[in-house]
């Protein structure tokens, strides 16, 4: 009221309460110091702190970096994956194949019926991060015999439908199903064998391998947690169905709703469209056909593609 006047409304509106002075400001030597290391560095108000010797508080040091534009929102992780998304439309085909191992043994649905008929307890996983294309294997143990079977029915099944092999780029974790023994023998040399190359992700670096796991939860929500078999035979027609239909008839959402099949006809129409029908191995039947003289194991008829 003191500082109304009539016909002035603006003399009544909010003023600063700022104060006059301030005696633990930080100096302006001290700012510009924290300023230049964050530009030098991009290191946190913590870190600075700490490591630099900068004598302000944490808080202090965050006002500081907002004022001067410093501090830049955090992507979120959807936004994160779509910009991951960009940059591998980018990538050639078939110039990476993720390959991961998957555990059936800890699906509630599938187990009782695993163990009643006698189906595979681990799903080997190979799949293009271009087109999303995946190639499967089914086994009844995590071994790197059954990991250098599927590499080289891959790799047959890939020159055969025109993929230069040179081009691939194997990528697994360290598990040791992917490693060389003593005698440099292994996934790695079998698929250098062909002339491809391979790498090991980091270790505990599993956003590495999002690619195949993402299958690994498909087929999970999509299969393993909704069919009921009534029979060895019965698996693995429906298995061989769901990646017919994974690979050839499947849209993605993140790839423009586009099949796997029709990525790779846009993007290389030299390769073959036989490329998508791979029917899911029996692992341990192929490995019978390798290894006539040892012991027979059990095995599962796989229904040849219409």
């Amino acid at each position: 009221m003191r500082r109304y006047r009539p016909k002035k409304p603006s003399s009544i509106n909010e003023r600063s309460r700022r104060p006059h002075h301030s005696p633990n400001k930080t100096p302006l030597s001290k700012e510009r110091e924290a300023v230049a290391i964050r530009e030098a560095t991009g290191f946190g108000a913590e870190r600075i702190r700490d490591e630099f010797g900068v004598h302000c508080s944490e808080g202090a040091l965050k006002r500081i970096f907002r004022q001067h534009g410093l501090i830049k929102r955090r992507k979120k992780k959807t936004r994160t994956k779509k910009d991951l998304r960009e940059i591998k439309k980018q990538w050639p085909l078939f110039g990476q194949l993720s390959v991961d191992t998957k555990y059936l043994t800890d699906l509630p649905l599938y187990w009782p019926q695993m163990k009643r008929l006698r189906l595979p307890r681990y799903q080997y996983t190979a799949r293009e991060v271009v087109s999303g294309m995946t190639f499967t294997g089914y086994a009844d143990e995590i071994s790197r015999t059954y990991s250098c079977v599927l590499a080289k029915q891959i790799a047959v099944h890939l020159a055969s439908h025109g993929v230069d092999l040179k081009s691939i780029r194997w990528q697994t974790d360290n598990g040791f199903e992917f490693l060389e023994n003593k005698h440099n023998r292994g996934f790695p040399s079998v698929v250098r064998a062909f002339g491809s190359d391979h790498h090991y992700i980091p270790v505990k670096a599993f956003t590495w391998q999002s690619d195949v796991e993402t299958v690994h939860r498909l087929i999970e929500d999509e299969f393993f947690d909704r069919e009921v078999f009534s029979s060895a035979q019965d698996f693995w027609e429906k298995i061989t169905i769901y990646w017919y239909y994974f690979n050839i008839a499947r849209p993605n959402r993140h790839k423009e709703r586009k099949t796997p099949l029709q990525i790779v006809a846009e993007r290389n129409p030299d390769i073959l469209k036989g490329i998508a029908s791979w029917p899911p191995l029996d692992l341990g039947k192929v490995l019978q056909q390798y290894t006539p003289h040892l012991p027979q194991k059990r095995g599962h008829d796989v229904p040849a593609h219409p």
